[in-house]
């Protein structure tokens, strides 16, 4: 009974293996002698078609010819070979098997039929072939995104903030013109870059712009570490989350420093252009009655014999005298005249600017303190001009300290240039007000024309130089003129 029990055990699980599982039977010479109806199913022939042909007739040229000949290798010594085929449909179309060989041995040890059971995972290699291609994808755009990232690095200023304002991110770019480091950034935020030029609406405005998710643009003024300054032109992208809010914000700038300087100069130029052309015509309408002026009211001067007389003529000359300088820096101001360039010594011409002030200097204890590297600097210049500049930029300083001080005035050579840089200890000047210093007629003292400044700046560009003014108040103003040097 037992026997009998057992094959029937075994027809049950042949019966089980036939209806869920590709099997079939070859011969030592590979040629098929059994295939279930699973095996015809999934292959697309009928049975006719498949017994006593080689598997050849399923290959779907995949698999190098080295894989099917270790196959072979393994299963003629009579081991069972495991492993993953693909093959190909009557139809031309292709399905994947894991398949085991089984080897059947005779008496001798030697295979003589061999038996294979093979499982369909035709949906699981298109699933990982998919996953590979989607990887693949993904890989790629990973690369394009770090393509696009360095960049953006390499050419831009780029900072991330979480939705408060924080800096989690910034560039190597970012570091460089603002000149702090990395640790110095991460954890602040951007108020650290204030230069106190924007008004406090400017800010609220920006951000409620991008705090309503929109994008916003525009120019900014920063102040480097260092105290200096720079403009960016910025992009400030809002990362939306599920409810439409921003969670993080990007923010792209790029320096536009120097393009703001040309505008700053075009329109100076400007300036300078309408100002001059009005300077020609007065200048000369008032200067040839002046000289008539001035010469009858000295002749009266020395025939008066009254004294308090003498004290008005005195006074009325003093006047002339005044109106004759503002005349002389409205012909400054009139078109380029042609003036000759010499070589000469910067710094006598200096001293004699402070020999002349030292009455003025005395009268509002103030010191003029010069730091000179090189006693024998020459530059090209028209002399009485560059006086003209020393003397106002000194006046200028000197009546910024009304509770005295020092002044000091710093020369060197750096490269091409020789700089000259005056430092007082004023009063110092709002940022407001240092944008508008050189505009025709603009002056914060009462007696003022506002035409020094915007003299010295016209005589440094024909003297192919530049003048920068920086100052902080209650600290101070300094003036940087920078001039063409050849040694």
């Amino acid at each position: 009974m037992e026997p009998l029990n057992s094959l029937r055990s075994l027809a049950d699980i042949i019966i089980a293996l036939d209806t869920t599982t590709i099997i079939d039977i070859s011969d030592i010479n590979g040629s098929i002698i059994y295939a279930n109806d699973k095996f015809c199913e999934i292959s697309k022939y009928n049975r006719n078609e498949i017994l006593s042909k080689n598997h050849r007739i399923f290959n779907a040229d995949y698999h190098p010819k080295e894989f099917f000949s270790e196959l072979w290798k393994t299963v003629q010594c009579g081991k069972i070979w495991k492993g993953e085929i693909k093959n190909k449909c009557k139809d031309g179309s292709y399905y994947w098997t894991d398949n085991t060989i089984v080897p059947f041995l005779n008496e001798e040890g030697k295979s003589y039929q061999y038996v294979t059971i093979r499982k369909d995972i035709t949906k699981r290699k298109q699933t990982e072939d998919t996953l590979k291609k989607t990887l693949m994808k993904l890989d790629t755009s990973n690369k394009e995104l770090s393509d696009i990232k360095f960049a953006l690095d390499e050419s831009s200023i780029i900072a991330m903030t979480d939705k408060k304002g924080t800096i989690t991110y910034v560039n190597d770019t970012f570091c460089a013109i603002s000149k702090y480091e990395r640790e110095e950034l991460i954890g602040q935020d951007h108020r650290i870059l204030n230069s106190s030029y924007h008004t406090q609406g400017f800010f609220r405005n920006l951000w409620k712009t991008i705090g309503q998710g929109e994008i916003w643009r525009g120019e900014i003024k920063n102040k480097a570490k260092d105290g200096s300054y720079y403009w960016v032109y910025t992009t400030i992208v809002p990362f939306l989350n599920e409810n439409e809010k921003p969670y993080k914000y990007v923010a792209i700038r790029n320096d536009i420093t120097e393009q703001k300087k040309a505008e700053e100069l075009l329109l100076r130029s400007e300036k300078l252009s309408a100002i001059g052309e009005l300077a020609a015509g007065v200048a000369h309408e008032i200067r040839n009655p002046l000289t008539t002026l001035k010469g009858f009211t000295a002749f009266l001067m020395e025939a008066e014999t009254d004294y308090k007389k003498q004290l008005y003529l005195k006074l009325l000359l003093e006047e002339i005298e005044r109106i004759n300088f503002i005349v002389g820096e409205f012909m400054v101001l009139a078109k380029p005249q042609a003036i000759e360039l010499k070589m000469k010594p910067l710094i006598p011409i200096i001293e004699r600017v402070r020999t002349f002030l030292k009455s003025e200097m005395n009268l509002h204890n103030v010191s003029i303190l010069l730091d000179v590297h090189d006693e024998t600097i020459e530059v090209e210049c028209e002399e009485n001009q560059m006086k003209q500049v020393f003397l106002n930029i000194l006046k200028n300083a000197i009546e910024a300290m009304p509770d005295g001080g020092n002044i000091h005035i710093e020369v060197e050579v750096k490269g091409d240039s020789v700089e000259i840089i005056v430092r007082d200890e004023g009063t110092g000047i709002p940022n407001e007000i240092i944008k508008k210093i050189g505009d025709p007629f603009f002056s914060t003292k009462e007696t003022g024309n506002g035409l020094g400044m915007m003299v010295c700046f016209t005589i440094i560009k024909n003297h192919h130089g530049s003048m920068v003014i920086d100052s902080k108040v209650n600290e101070g103003t300094m003036i940087r003129i920078t001039l063409p040097y050849t040694s």
